[in-house]
């Protein structure tokens, strides 16, 4: 049973039904195992809902993992009941279906497994166009974390991005304050001490460290963003760090650089040479509030 926060990170009301809920649900997750033979040896039945609303589900889904690939990647079938489908109990195969477009592939790291669906074959009808689906997971022992894009077939272009992690108390969050520097790119090519000298300070930001994201913009038209975990990161227990990830802005770039230090450390920063990043609680742990 997995209590989660779904956030809206990019969408519309017309898009998103987390956009008129202040663009964050709560929603409980049940993962079972089930015996269906004729689907696999190893079947789960998922099924979500509103939190504390076990009788309004919004989906229910059986998950077939087959035996891993070359190299140890597991493949997770998705199946869906058909309209006027029988129950679980008398469930048969002619009763579900499937997009195979949408499997997920895992593979392990660690005590965990991370990954997701493959290209652009995820397909669902958003109106009068055509969408597909990127999803990604991070999964373990207590564990579970996910992204889920919209992206239009024809334009890749970003509809929707949800978010979903560990329901977290931000009562309990601590608020850091990031200072960012850049240097010119006549100087990015130097060394970081000259470089250093060069930098212009940009306009500092605010996140939390619950999966707090940010954007800003280099004077030189670059459009980046932020996050800070902390608690929320999928990390097994007694592992925890305060993590900085530096990206684009764009739904499709890959992290530009990372950060990680001890969960209750002071400050917590990224260098890159022409771009730098300082970022401290705004309230340090003895109360008193950073100037």
């Amino acid at each position: 049973m997995y209590d989660i926060s779904e956030e809206l990170l990019t969408g519309t009301p017309s898009d998103s039904p987390l956009a008129s809920l202040s663009d964050q649900e709560r929603v409980q997750i049940n993962v079972r195992r089930i015996p269906l033979p004729w689907l696999g040896p190893h079947v789960l039945y998922v099924e979500e809902y509103a939190y504390d609303e076990p009788f309004e589900r919004r989906r229910r889904v059986l998950l077939s993992i087959e035996p891993p690939e070359a190299g140890g990647t597991l493949r997770v079938r998705q199946f869906t009941r058909k309209p006027g489908a029988s129950n679980l109990a008398t469930l048969s195969a002619e009763d579900v279906e499937s997009v195979p477009g949408c499997d997920i592939f895992l593979a392990r790291d660690g005590s965990q497994f991370r990954g997701g669906t493959r290209g652009r074959k995820c397909l669902e009808q958003g109106g009068d166009e055509t969408r597909w689906i990127d999803y990604r997971v991070v999964i373990g022992d207590g564990l579970f974390w996910y992204r889920r894009r919209t992206l239009t077939l024809a334009h890749d272009e970003l509809v929707e991005e949800i978010a979903g992690f560990p329901h977290v108390d931000l009562e309990e969050a601590r608020l850091f304050s990031c200072g960012i520097s850049w240097a010119p790119q006549k100087s990015k090519d130097k060394d970081k001490v000259k470089t250093r000298e060069q930098r212009q300070q940009l306009e500092s930001v605010d996140l939390h460290d619950r999966g707090g994201r940010a954007r800003f913009r280099t004077p030189d038209g670059r459009e980046l963003q932020l996050e800070l975990h902390g608690r929320d990161w999928p990390l097994s227990t007694g592992r925890e760090s305060l993590v900085l990830i530096l990206s684009g802005a764009q739904a499709s770039s890959d992290p530009i650089a990372s950060s990680w230090t001890s969960l209750d450390a002071a400050r917590v920063g990224i260098d890159i040479g022409w771009l730098a990043i300082d970022c401290a609680p705004v309230v340090s742990e003895n109360g008193e509030q950073r100037s």
